[in-house]
């Protein structure tokens, strides 16, 4: 049976967590079921010798570039856009509001998608604080703005995001107490943010400690008991949601193609 897949998938947490090798883990997966997809480095720069190692599928987008093509698009103007993108007065827009940037980045991600039906993107947030910002600004600059063009932008991206298996979200997490709480949190605002809509949110566990155990051979009965306490709460996280095996490889390019045979729960 063929799996439904999502337009856009969201790989997002806290940093150290494993997104970015995750992010392009499932992309090459979907690459090798011969899904048109995508991998963007949301408002970050991108990997270029590794995903090239990788030969990964990308589409690279920079707030300013986004910006001139949206306000050129308004203008009927890519040349004033252009003069104007240059002005001390939206460079400093842009830094002091940085949600205005995620609308515009994530409206963009959303104009290639809707230009072309079977493309998938698989969107690699560097903190949980970006993909948060990210809807959020959608619904802010609506209640800003109230009416107008740019409104009407707002709700065609929302009504993308609403519809039928267009967006999956994936937080992920490492096996610990503090980073599971973390994560937990992430994921409810998120869902607090995408309420009546389609979309999903799931959390993904990083098993880095099983590794740890095995490599370095390590009898866990002479452990002190904070110790045992410790390992028995990461047991437990483990076998309460979706787990992904830390990959103990010292070259990124095998960690991410290793890591790409057991994603397909992901989809």
């Amino acid at each position: 049976m063929t799996p439904a897949y999502h337009r856009l998938y969201i790989f997002t947490g806290k940093g150290g967590v494993g997104k970015t090798s995750l992010a392009m883990a499932f992309t090459k997966y979907l690459q090798s079921k011969n899904q048109n997809v995508k991998y963007n480095c949301f408002h970050q720069l991108p990997e270029k010798s590794l995903q090239a190692e990788l030969h990964l599928p990308t589409i690279e987008l920079k707030l300013e570039q986004s910006a001139e093509v949206y306000i050129g698009r308004k203008l009927n103007s890519q040349t004033i856009a252009s003069w104007i993108m240059k002005t001390h007065f939206f460079k400093s827009l842009f830094q002091m509001i940085p949600g205005l940037g995620h609308m515009i980045l994530l409206g963009h991600l959303i104009d290639e998608l809707e230009k072309d039906p079977s493309l998938i993107i698989v969107l690699d947030s560097p903190a949980s604080g970006h993909a948060l910002t990210m809807f959020e600004s959608t619904s802010n600059f609506k209640n800003i703005f109230k009416t107008g063009l740019v409104v009407k932008d707002i709700e065609r991206m929302q009504r993308f995001l609403k519809g039928e298996n267009n967006l999956k979200t994936h937080v992920i997490t490492l096996a610990t107490e503090l980073s599971l709480t973390e994560a937990m949190d992430l994921k409810a605002e998120l869902d607090n943010n995408l309420t009546d809509t389609d979309a999903h949110t799931d959390l993904v566990v990083n098993d880095s400690f099983k590794k740890f155990f095995e490599k370095h051979l390590i009898d866990e009965s002479v452990l002190p008991d904070f110790l045992k306490q410790k390992i028995a709460l990461e047991k437990d996280i483990v076998n309460k949601y979706t787990t992904l095996p830390h990959i103990d490889r010292t070259s990124p390019t095998q960690i991410v193609q290793e890591l790409s045979h057991y994603v397909e729960g992901l989809v």
